[in-house]
């Protein structure tokens, strides 16, 4: 089985009135359990002029705001070298689509991403030449990991320019808390952390997007 495991982080809990900060995936296939540095990795973070956010949410994510904004503020060969060092790319909310769209058609062959390219069309971003991306037709179908991905991720990914036109999230998610639960002591499912610590690792969470879904995909790793 392939899927993509997918995390964020935002500037808070309501997907409403908070934005997302950064998103993580990573394509898994259980017949292949590559190591970190092997897998197709897509890294981005979400540049905004203006946030708004919790206290909490903004101040565990000081570090992320100010490169964000060191980035906005940047030339464009001081903002090719941030990119480098940070492994992440960097792009506008409504630009978030077409760059994921572009990672998948490289790392994730689906069979009806290529019905989403318009006639060869490209436009040229920095440093790479993007198909066009249709918001007409079938929908891209994802088969989706993540730690609260149905209640929490999936409510602020649906709300970015053209997601919900473009991709279709299966309705069964892979959340890796249900294999971690101890029925005689807990009283909800637990939290990443715990999780990782009942699975023998550590319990450490960067809450660092594409880390954090690496964490999900050693997690589902112990069950196959």
């Amino acid at each position: 089985m392939k899927y993509l495991s997918i995390d964020i982080e935002t500037t808070g809990l309501n997907p409403e009135k908070h934005q997302i900060l950064s998103i993580g995936v990573i394509v898994e296939d259980t017949a292949r359990k590559l190591p970190f540095e092997l897998l197709p990795k897509f890294h981005c973070a979400v540049v905004s002029d203006e946030i708004t956010g919790g206290l909490f949410a903004l101040n565990m994510n000081k570090d992320l705001i100010g490169l964000i904004n060191k980035w906005n503020i940047s030339s464009d060969e001081e903002k090719e070298k941030i990119e480098r060092d940070c492994g992440m790319i960097f792009c506008k909310e409504d630009e978030v689509v077409e760059h994921l769209f572009n990672f998948l058609f490289k790392n994730y062959k689906f069979s009806d991403l290529p019905t989403r390219l318009a006639n060869d069309t490209t436009r040229l971003l920095p440093r790479e030449a993007f198909s066009v991306v249709k918001t007409t037709g079938a929908k891209i179908n994802l088969n989706v990991a993540g730690k609260n991905f149905a209640t929490f991720d999936k409510l602020f990914l649906e709300r970015l320019p053209r997601w919900k036109q473009v991709f279709n999230i299966h309705q069964r998610i892979l959340d890796p808390a249900i294999f971690f639960t101890d029925w005689q002591v807990d009283e909800r499912l637990p939290n990443l952390s715990t999780c990782k610590q009942r699975a023998g690792l550590s319990d450490i969470i960067t809450h660092n997007a594409v880390e954090d879904a690496f964490d999900v995909v050693q997690l589902l790793r112990t069950q196959y």
